[in-house]
């Protein structure tokens, strides 16, 4: 697995695996899905998490997010050390921290691409700051299409991929 930062601007980590490993089962048929995996995850720049089928991308990012656990090493969010909180703790810092896009995304089909976007905070029952918004919302290109739903959309519209130049 490589994992390679697309900018290369000096900002702070918003984001830290440190020697991270996970194991799923035991004996013969234990598999070491990450092996002592460490990198940063900088804000306000991409990363392209790359390798072949079964190398472990998808469960570094579900480590890293929170969405697993893992057997050894240390992940951060900012200050908090994700090892060390309760179930509640992690749910709020799920929420109010981390953003997540799929492989297999899933999008609200009967929603707005508005309504998808702020979805998580009207869940959580907050009002979204609106220059917050209004900066993803310029980021991913949609400020002409916010009305439209899913499949009115493109695939990268619908990942939220930025316009090329």
């Amino acid at each position: 697995m490589i994992t390679t930062p697309i900018a290369h601007r000096a900002t702070a980590v918003a984001a830290r695996a440190a020697d991270l490993s996970k194991e799923y089962g035991q004996g013969e048929t234990r598999v070491i899905a990450l092996d002592h995996v460490t990198v940063n995850f900088h804000q306000g720049e991409y990363t392209a998490i790359m390798g072949p089928s079964g190398s472990g991308k998808s469960t570094l990012m579900h480590c890293v997010a929170g969405l697993d656990t893992f057997s050894g090493g240390s992940v951060r969010i900012g200050d908090t050390e994700l090892g060390s909180l309760k179930d509640k703790q992690l749910t709020r810092l799920r929420r109010d921290k981390i953003g997540f896009i799929f492989q297999a995304f899933n999008l609200l089909p009967t929603l707005t691409a508005l309504e998808n976007i702020t979805l998580p905070m009207d869940i959580a029952g907050r009002r979204p700051d609106k220059k917050w918004l209004r900066e993803v919302i310029d980021m991913v290109g949609l400020s002409d299409r916010l009305g439209h739903r899913p499949a009115q959309l493109s695939g990268g519209q619908q990942l939220g991929v930025p316009p090329g130049p």
